[in-house]
């Protein structure tokens, strides 16, 4: 045992100390592919391929893997099920990145064991939505895990990118490891523009999981034998829009209010983002409901609804993080926040 244990703190003491460049690569690779797994489960599901692989943890009850005899759908499904592992590998590389940081770091490494046990989760999930015959529910959970694996995603990578910039901003020998303090909220924030931000993001996420509810309700089940919801589709579809609408007053209201005061140039990029996203996912969705959902028009609508979540999360934080940056190294001291607080706020 004298052996292994010796293997262990060779590779543990070869591990990053530092937040750097790498770090913030890997951060984009985890958003990215997490992301990438919406779009992939979405194309099997619009393929008519989500029982390609009518078992599970095995594609068959004889075979771990797709059978010519299976065909196409079989190796969609599987091909999707295989690319769980290229996400297990990218998230297991952010933890390991993050790992000897968990003492100075420690919201940053706690987002990177959410995201990773997040994975074997959606499997069970997945593999639950195959036992229940694809279950217009279950697979509305399924892409809900995904979406909030997408936000915590976004906020790893808002945090990594911070500790980077001010870095690079206050670069001088008396902060050698990277400046900290810093806070990811902009100082200043006007007080009724950051009262938008938690209906943006509670509208934003009442609109995915209706658009969950609409999709389970809608032709693309997955499979011609799944079952859907008996629910009347213009009624859910309506029901919908009512989260849209409040999402869209509200991002208004916070670029009229940005027009009107001191706002910093990140809160209004995020700000004008969000509005670009809601906007293609209004066209998307009209286009879409009123062309009877072909299949590239729902696949395009799942891709905004990521980026919903993504611009919404940026929007929130940059008027209510909490979090202030503890500089590139892990010896770099805790700060204080502007409120007086420790730097292990999340």
């Amino acid at each position: 045992m004298k052996f292994p244990m010796n293997l262990l703190e060779t590779l543990r003491s070869n591990l990053p100390t530092r937040i750097t460049r790498v770090t913030k690569v890997l951060a984009w690779a985890t958003l990215v592919s997490n992301i990438g797994i919406i779009l992939t489960g979405g194309a099997v599901r619009l393929t008519a391929s989500g029982l390609g692989c009518p078992e599970w943890p095995r594609c068959t009850p004889d075979s771990w893997v797709s059978t010519q005899e299976m065909g196409l759908h079989g190796a969609i499904e599987f091909g999707n099920r295989l690319l769980t592992y290229v996400l297990v590998l990218i998230c297991a590389l952010m933890f390991f990145a993050l790992l000897r940081l968990r003492g100075s770091h420690r919201p940053l490494f706690r987002m990177s064991v959410l995201i990773l046990a997040g994975i074997p989760l959606q499997a069970v999930i997945g593999g639950i939505t195959v036992w229940t015959n694809l279950n217009p529910w279950i697979v509305g959970l399924h892409f809900l895990l995904s979406a909030a694996l997408v936000m915590i995603s976004t906020m790893l990578l808002n945090r990594i990118r911070l500790e980077l910039k001010s870095a690079r901003e206050h670069d001088d020998l008396a902060a050698p490891a990277g400046a900290s303090g810093v806070p990811l909220r902009q100082v200043g924030s006007d007080a009724v523009a950051a009262a938008m931000t938690p209906v943006i993001l509670g509208a934003t996420w009442v609109s995915v999981f209706l658009g969950t509810v609409v999709t389970g309700t809608g032709p693309h089940a997955g499979d011609p034998g799944s079952p859907r919801h008996l629910f009347d589709p213009d009624l859910v579809t309506r029901m919908h829009v009512v989260p849209v609408y409040v999402l869209c007053f509200a991002a208004i209201a916070l670029l009229v209010r940005q027009s009107r005061t001191a706002t910093s140039p990140a809160q209004r990029r995020c700000a004008w983002w969000l509005l670009a996203v809601i906007l293609a996912q209004g066209v998307i969705g009209y286009t879409q409901h009123f062309t009877g959902l072909p299949v590239i028009l729902v696949g395009l609508h799942m891709l905004g609804s990521a980026l919903l979540v993504v611009s919404a999360t940026a929007v929130f934080e940059s008027y209510r993080a909490r979090y202030v940056t503890r500089g590139l190294g892990g010896s770099a001291p805790l700060a204080k926040s502007p409120q007086g607080q420790t730097a292990s706020s999340s």
